[in-house]
């Protein structure tokens, strides 16, 4: 499952090439975030380095995120992201 939270805080930012250009990466890498882990994303998430990286390039521009838009907004997303199996299986 791909967990919405990427794809809202890019929307929220302007999307894909304005998140790409405010953190100098291509629009691709970008676009990963919202890409499924099996096909090479991460998911839905954004990974911690680049949330603090999209904070401080944001408010730059005069766009608060906090980080609860890194976050599941109600204890339905929460709880569905508890129950995913988390990393790769063991073999």
């Amino acid at each position: 499952m791909v967990h919405m939270i990427a794809q809202r805080v890019i929307k929220k930012l302007g999307g894909p090439r304005v998140v790409a250009d405010m953190l100098a990466m291509s629009t691709q890498a970008v676009y990963k975030w919202t890409w499924p882990t099996e096909k090479g994303g991460t998911g839905g998430f954004i990974p911690a380095r680049r949330q603090i990286e999209l904070m401080v390039a944001s408010k730059q521009r005069g766009i608060i995120l906090t980080k609860d838009d890194f976050f599941p907004k109600d204890a339905d997303d929460a709880a569905e992201i508890q129950s995913e199996p988390q990393g790769r299986p063991h073999v």
